[in-house]
This record gives C-alpha cells, structure tokens and sequence, in this order.
C-alpha cells in the first residue's frame, strides 16, 4: 500500500470519528430581580371556613417595579408536570376563593412587601384537594417597537376539603439506564389515584463501584389527584467517565419503599470519541503491520 494511499485511509478515518463529537453552548439566563416566600403552602380547611396566610414579595433588581395580586386556578399536565394555571371544564373555581389585602405593590430596588390573604371555603366544597396560585406579577409599561416581557412569582396552594377522602398512590417505575452520557440520570414514577394529593419524600444516592459516596438528594414532591408524575433526577456534577450505582427510597402514604440499587456505565462523548480514536489507531495499526508483512514476504531472495 503507498504512503499516499494511507493517508487518505487515516484523514477518512478522523473525519469519521470527527462526526462524533458534539459541541455543545449554554447561554446564562438572566438572573431573577423578583422573589416570593413562602413558595408552596399545604392546608386542609373545613367547608364552609376560612384560612387567614400571608406571603411576602422582594424586589433584588436595579429598577422599581409595580405589582400585580392576583390567584388562578393550578393544575398540571402530563406526567413531567407542566404547570397550567387555567380553569379545568366541571371544577370549582378555586381562584375566586382568594382575597387580597392590597392589589398592586409598588416597591423600590432592596425593598419588600407583605401582602395578606384570605381563603374562603364554599360550605358545600366536597372533600377533597383543590389548587390554586396566588401571583405577583410587574407591569411595565409598553415601548414603541419593542417586546416588554413581564415577570411573575408565585406561591402554590395545595388546599383540602376537610372529611372522608380516599387516598391511593403507588410507585409504577424506577429507572435508571446502564450506559449513559453525563449528567447521570435517574427517574421514577409516581401515581395517585385518590381524591386528595400526598407528598412524595424521595431519598436518592450515588456510590461509585467501591461504595464511595459521590452524590445525595432529599426532595419532596407533591403528586395531585389522579395524576402521574414522573421525577427525574439529574447528577449535574457527574465525571466524564465512570462506574457507580444509584439507589434510595420513597415515602408516601404511611409508607416507605426501597429503590433497588441500578448499575450504571457513565461516558462523556468527549470520552467515546478518544476510545473510538484508539479503536481505529489500532485496526490502521493492524492492517498496515499484514499489509507490510505480505509485502516481505513477495520480495524475491537475492
């Protein structure tokens, strides 16, 4: 084989490993300017009561803002949670629930506000869970020839009926891939087929292959009525290549199951793309080694 002939084999080759590799940007997002606490709030009220509560909006940007207090309804679709803060067809309202001690703050860079409220509970609600959201959203006024995005924050209210309630849940998945890129990452499902939401207490570890811990996470995750949802746990620091396994546990409903241990075979495409380099280094080397040994071997003896 000519020296001229092997080259054009080893450029093919590099440009065949050069499609595997994947460059990848990330653009920063833009810092938030506008925080609210508390975030969530889980209460059971009797029908026919009321529940008095308070939240508190801080503005950390640059610039003053105006606010805007309102609810909507809260609910969410599919099993990866998407949240949707519209009316659902045949449900009560439970926005129109919501009173508000003021409906517009205004606050300068630095300061807070505290905003009070009242949930007023129809004395003929069913048992059961009812959601809503209470928001505080900026105005900014309108400029010719340009796109004003306004911001909002918000706090969910998980609210139950007080009285008989079924609640009914299971675990319907657990997975965790054996081979994976970075981050490495796990997921499971949950189910509630009652008539009233629980919180999920997950407890979720990462142990490389001698049992050494390299990642831990605790959450709680609210899983609605007659829903599925589905957790996906991410390891954003995972290392470029790697042996480990996952496991942990799950409670809810009085109750505490296992997440069974998954090995998983971690492999960045940086990674992939050096082994599949030596792969082919080797089989150039391989092939060049026969070809130069036949050659030998057809020279006449002198």
């Amino acid at each position: 084989m000519s020296r001229i002939r092997r080259l054009q084999i080893i450029g093919l080759a590099m440009l065949v490993i050069a499609t595997f590799l994947v460059v990848g940007g990330s653009a920063s997002a833009a810092p938030q300017v506008i925080t609210m606490t508390p975030t969530s709030l889980d209460r059971i009220i009797e029908p026919g009561g009321s529940y008095n509560g308070s939240f508190q909006i801080l503005n950390q940007g640059q610039s003053s803002y105006t606010f805007y207090v309102y609810a909507a309804p809260y609910s969410a679709k599919g099993e990866d949670y998407t949240p949707d803060f519209t009316p659902l067809p045949g449900k009560p309202d439970v926005a129109s629930w919501f009173t508000f001690s003021t409906k517009t703050v205004h606050l300068n860079p630095g300061q807070t506000a505290t905003v009070n409220y009242t949930v007023n509970m129809p004395a003929n609600t069913v048992p059961g869970g009812y959601y809503a959201a209470a928001f505080a959203e900026t105005k900014l006024p309108p400029k010719p020839n340009s796109v004003v995005l306004n911001e909002r924050v918000g706090e969910i209210f998980y609210l139950q009926a007080a009285g008989p309630v079924a609640k009914k849940g299971q675990l319907l998945t657990w997975k965790s891939g054996f081979f994976q890129a970075p981050p490495l990452t796990s997921s499971l499902r949950l189910e509630n087929s009652g008539g009233a939401h629980y919180p999920a207490a997950i407890s979720y570890q990462v142990q490389d292959a001698f049992g050494h811990n390299k990642y831990q996470l605790k959450t709680v995750k609210e899983v609605l009525p007659q829903t599925i949802r589905r957790v996906t746990i991410p390891w954003q620091k995972t290392p470029p290549i790697g042996i480990f396994k996952v496991k942990g546990t799950v409670s809810f409903l009085g109750h505490k199951q296992s997440l069974g241990t998954k090995w998983v075979l971690v492999m960045s495409q940086t990674v992939r793309a050096a082994l599949l380099v030596i792969i082919v280094l080797i089989v150039l080397f391989v092939v060049f080694r026969k070809q130069y040994g036949r050659r030998r071997a057809k020279k006449p003896k002198k």
